[in-house]
């Protein structure tokens, strides 16, 4: 075993002994356990937001599509900070709505919101089909990272690592990948540093260099693709948009704003955290200096950009550390999704509607066994229907970018019924889940969920302006006290 493989399993291995260790001297419960006790600051608060945002997708998929697509990967780096411009002015509202009434999964809002367990079960079997590709990405790309780091099998990695994340998963919920992502988050902004500048300044002694050579070698590969493209502007623009929407409508990322202390907690992190995005630049360049050292990748290689150039320039160590950060960045995501998927089916699904008189305690140990089950289909998945990760990614994005209208407008409009709310949603996921069947990547140019988000907002309002003098039971003056 050679030192990058040592190292990268070293990293692996701490991170399982703090997330075991997270769980602490606190009698472990639901909410201890989904969102630790809505207690963390600032700091541990801003590494989790970042855990659980900045993913393999970091190391693998924004290199990836830079090498394949050239200037079209440019919406990459933008669509983080436009979704936290947006997080600032919604996300508080919400954490003062859920911490009032106790909800901790993002189907509890639609629950309480309009007094409906069957809304919030919809919601919740919705938000696990869309977390599932997510689950999915961050399998394949922890396996793709390990092996060409460290040698061992990507299969055999994906099954060690589901295992041990389950494990700690199971034993610390929402504390262990918070934990973790202190580790995760110190060797991610190390090793992306290092590779990102070392990178362009060994190989073409900076980055003005490097923009000049591809340039000259590639000429309009930078630029923006030309009209006509499948990834021209309007592309580009729309899926700025729809993802900007979906940044926090995961339910793992809705859940994780949960665990904030305070609202000014929330405010701080959005103002923050678009530091991160410079990270995304340097692996854009990265992914553009790999078309000329590693030319000819193509199909899922082209995931693989990052680390080829790391192992071609990297002394062994270094490689490792690459090797242990990534497979972090797909571990903490990893646990959080795995956490929320299992919550969701215990607390809005089974409790909600199945079994109403199941006791905190009885969802809690649900909850718990759920993980496993959900981890054994998501590794089926990546093992058995492999797909690129930035369209893996997207499929999730362009779903749950349909929570978007019904969250934001239930904050703001008191009009906002039941009826509209849900109309809007399901022919929304419903024109997203068609897009998917039909291998549609574009519609007209446009990115796909960009028309079923504007469909779903136009159903959305239309169907609640029709039914409101219904007066049907929903919650009203709670949602928006100090928004509107």
């Amino acid at each position: 075993m050679n030192a990058g493989a040592v190292v990268a399993l070293a990293v692996v291995a701490l991170a399982v002994v703090i997330g075991l260790a997270a769980r602490g001297r606190k009698q472990m419960n639901l909410e201890q356990w989904t969102v630790a006790g809505r207690s963390y600051g600032t700091l541990l608060f801003w590494v989790l937001a970042a855990g659980e945002t900045y993913s393999t997708f970091t190391y693998l998929g924004a290199s990836g599509f830079a090498y394949a697509n050239g200037g079209a990967a440019f919406y990459i780096a933008g669509y983080g900070t436009c979704a936290f411009v947006l997080s600032y002015f919604f996300l508080p509202p919400l954490w003062r709505y859920a911490k009032k009434h106790n909800l901790v999964t993002q189907a509890d809002f639609f629950t309480h919101r309009f007094r409906s367990p069957w809304f919030g079960a919809l919601t919740a079997i919705v938000g696990v089909a869309f977390m599932i590709p997510y689950i999915e990405a961050q399998l394949l790309g922890l396996g793709q990272i390990v092996e060409t780091t460290t040698g061992i099998n990507r299969v055999t990695s994906m099954v060690l690592a589901v295992v041990l994340i389950a494990v700690f998963v199971y034993a610390s919920g929402m504390k262990a990948a918070a934990w973790v992502s202190v580790l995760k988050d110190i060797l991610l902004i190390g090793t992306v540093l290092v590779v990102g500048i070392a990178i362009p300044v060994h190989y073409f002694g900076g980055f003005g260099h490097l923009i000049d050579t591809v340039q000259a070698q590639h000429p309009g590969f930078l630029g923006v693709p030309a009209p006509g493209s499948p990834l021209g502007v309007p592309w580009m623009m729309s899926t700025l948009l729809v993802t900007s929407a979906a940044f926090f409508m995961f339910p793992h990322a809705l859940a994780a704003m949960y665990t904030a202390k305070s609202e000014q907690t929330i405010r701080r992190n959005a103002i923050y955290l678009p530091l991160y995005q410079i990270l995304i630049a340097l692996t854009l360049f990265v992914g553009f200096a790999a078309v000329l050292v590693v030319p000819g990748l193509k199909g899922s290689a082209t995931n693989g950009a990052l680390l080829s150039l790391t192992l071609k320039t990297m002394p062994s160590w270094v490689v490792g550390l690459v090797g242990g950060a990534g497979a972090l960045a797909a571990i903490v995501p990893i646990s959080l999704l795995l956490l929320q998927s299992a919550t969701l089916l215990a607390r809005n699904v089974y409790q909600g509607v199945l079994r109403p008189k199941t006791s905190e305690l009885g969802v809690f140990r649900l909850s718990r066994a759920l993980v496993v089950v959900v981890t054994a289909v998501a590794l089926v998945f990546a093992i058995f229907q492999p797909a690129l990760l930035v369209n893996l990614l997207l499929t999730g994005q362009n779903g749950v970018s349909q929570f978007f209208p019904a969250i934001v407008l239930g904050l703001v409009w008191r009009r906002l019924t039941k009826a509209g709310a849900a109309t809007g949603l399901v022919v929304g996921v419903a024109i997203v889940a068609w897009t998917v069947l039909a291998s549609k990547n574009t519609l007209w140019g446009l990115n796909p969920g960009l028309l079923a988000i504007t469909v779903n907002v136009v159903l959305t309002v239309g169907v609640s302006l029709a039914t409101s003098e219904r007066r049907e039971p929903t919650v009203r003056a709670e949602a928006v006290e100090g928004v509107a």
